[in-house]
């Protein structure tokens, strides 16, 4: 196993993956369960708020914070939250990660390659450490996590493999749906789509029956796009439309306007026009991404002409 990890990052940049990566080291959605009552956004700022500044507590709700915009996709919000700490030497070392983890997945966002490695980099080489150190099953699949996004998709999936095997029993709801999720993030990868939506239904049946709300939507909008690619458009029109029932607003806009993109891109790809034609005036553009942007004006240029 420590000769697995010590295997040297091969950086290989991924820019057509689209499907939703996860995290594993401060789980906002269970934080945010202690007081479901309120509007998970407010909590987290309100812990942040009422804590003694760089205390521990301090900490954790930072990293829930930077959780929280990773989640709901809004990296502009992540970049002004996550970067002041991306160069201090001062930190604790699991937020220091974190603040790695995090920021080089906005830069990734942003484009910004070089530096985006850099940061990948420090995170990989630290969470390492930190599971040699406790062997901690969730940071086993934060590395095959980071070696999937930003280095060699096959030794991502053999770390996965590996880690199956060894904690294949566990009951654990949260580390199953990371487990399957990220396996099918391999085997989209790699192009074995069937494969990857047999561990996308795991996934999401693993998780469907926590109060994970977030969790659940990502689940359900990733086995989606895998049936879409898989042109099984009446599956796909399905999960669509059931993530789009389990958001809220405005919180989960960016989501859900990239879902109604989809929906529309479903039913015109099904040939149903008229359907089509509802889901994407439904689409709110201002929160979709340049590609999804680029996708949306499409569309709208194809169906126009129907």
């Amino acid at each position: 196993m420590k000769k697995t990890f010590r295997v040297l990052i091969v950086l290989i940049w991924l820019f057509s993956i689209s499907i939703n990566a996860s995290e594993h080291f401060s789980d906002h959605e269970q934080f945010c369960l202690q007081q479901p009552e309120k509007e998970c956004l407010t909590y987290i700022n309100e812990v942040i708020e009422q804590s003694a500044l760089h205390s521990t507590q301090w900490y954790k709700a930072k990293s829930y914070l930077f959780d929280y915009y990773y989640d709901k996709n809004d990296y502009a919000s992540l970049k002004l939250v996550v970067e002041p700490f991306a160069d201090r030497n001062d930190l604790p070392k699991v937020f220091k990660v974190q603040t790695y983890f995090y920021y080089a997945k906005m830069l990734r966002y942003y484009n910004d390659n070089e530096r985006a490695k850099v940061y990948a980099t420090k995170a990989f080489n630290d969470i390492q450490q930190m599971y040699e150190s406790f062997s901690d099953p969730m940071r086993i699949l934060e590395l095959a996590n980071l070696q999937y996004v930003f280095g060699n998709k096959e030794t991502a999936f053999q770390m996965l493999l590996k880690t199956e095997r060894k904690f294949g029993k566990s009951k654990d709801p949260i580390f199953n749906f990371e487990l399957h999720s990220n396996k099918a993030n391999a085997y989209h990868a790699l192009g074995d789509l069937e494969n990857a939506r047999k561990s996308r239904k795991q996934a999401l049946d693993w998780i469907y029956p926590t109060q994970h709300q977030n969790k659940i939507i990502v689940a359900q909008g990733n086995l989606a796009r895998t049936y879409q690619l898989l042109s099984e458009y009446k599956q796909a029109n399905k999960y669509y439309v059931a993530a789009l029932g389990n958001m809220v607003t405005p919180s989960d806009d960016i989501i859900k306007a990239t879902y109604k993109l989809r929906l529309a891109q479903v039913n015109w790809q099904a040939a149903d026009n008229e359907q089509a034609i509802k889901w994407l005036a439904a689409v709110d553009h201002a929160y979709l991404r340049p590609h999804h942007l680029t996708l949306y004006n499409q569309l709208k240029a194809n169906l126009q002409q129907h």
